[in-house]
């Protein structure tokens, strides 16, 4: 079985109704992008780019071939923008194996009953403060969201749930304290990566994190502010969510989060080398072509269009 489930035949063709996939589409896509990449002096060529990595772009900007090439640019030039946010590449070494003690992440198996892809992200209980380091958290997202696209199948978007009722106070200081990294990530996610997201579940909010959840929802636009879901309990996911999809102490069938978590280190590690090439690969870029505005307006996420 796939590392993560793709959909029923019937859920594809609604998946690329949805997308606006219509017959020859993907195969013009990936194309017009390897086309791009032939024509810039500054980016990697086009047989470096396995064509599944070109597809997830074309489909994850909607058939948008302005956008794809935009954000196709934008996750080469990132890592030498932003190599901070991309040295280290495992859970099981240091220093991210220490967030493992922290928070889970875990993107789950199978697709929701419309093509969305949910990934969680829960506070463990009783964690050391020592681990509570919130950029290397941004560090683990940027990781998962790597293998993720090694991995990735046919869909309509993403679904993140964040699960806060364990975050402790102390916290909050560390998240005005990384607020840069925050904020790049967040940035990173929108122009870099082929993601469409859809929902943000936010579960068991303390009322003392409404300053660090402000700062993460004025880092998007206005559409993905209005996508924002508050719960107190996670059983008030199932509203939104099939059961057949959430793992089990959720209310879910899928496997428990510690399984899914443990898998997901495997096939980080499983993936060295894949993300060794994909640094390699991108870092090669020109300093002075990295260091350029590639995004717009640095800082300026009302650029954005996400969709």
């Amino acid at each position: 079985m796939a590392f993560l489930q793709g959909p029923s035949l019937k859920q594809a063709e609604v998946i690329k109704q949805e997308l606006g996939e219509g017959p020859g589409d993907l195969e013009r896509g990936v194309r017009d992008l390897r086309s791009m990449l032939a024509a810039s002096p500054h980016l990697p060529q086009p047989e470096a780019f396995d064509r599944h990595l070109l597809e997830l772009f074309v489909r994850g900007c909607r058939m948008d071939l302005d956008r794809a090439r935009s954000k196709l640019e934008a996750f080469c030039l990132a890592r030498a923008r932003h190599s901070d946010l991309y040295e280290h590449r495992s859970f099981t070494e240091p220093p991210l194996n220490d967030i493992c003690k922290f928070m889970d992440i875990a993107t789950l198996p199978k697709l929701t009953d419309d093509g969305l892809r949910v990934t969680i992200f829960r506070i463990k209980a009783g964690y050391p403060e020592s681990s509570a380091d919130v950029s290397a958290a941004v560090r683990a997202v940027l990781l998962i969201s790597d293998v993720r696209m090694r991995d990735e199948v046919l869909i309509t978007g993403d679904v993140f749930i964040y699960e806060v009722s364990q975050v402790r106070g102390s916290l909050v200081p560390r998240v005005a304290a990384a607020a840069s990294a925050i904020r790049r990530g967040i940035q990173l996610a929108q122009s870099a990566y082929p993601q469409r997201l859809k929902r943000i579940h936010v579960v068991g909010a303390p009322p003392f994190l409404a300053s660090s959840l402000q700062l993460m929802r004025s880092c998007v636009n206005e559409k993905i502010r209005r996508r924002y879901y508050l719960h107190a309990k996670v059983d008030e996911l199932l509203e939104h969510i099939s059961a057949s999809v959430l793992p089990q102490e959720w209310g879910g069938e899928e496997e428990p989060i510690d399984v899914l978590v443990r898998k997901w280190r495997q096939r980080i590690d499983e993936s060295r080398e894949f993300l060794r090439d994909l640094n390699e690969l991108c870092c090669a870029v020109p300093a002075q072509i990295a260091d350029a505005e590639v995004y717009g307006t640095m800082g300026s996420f009302r650029k954005l269009d996400i969709d």
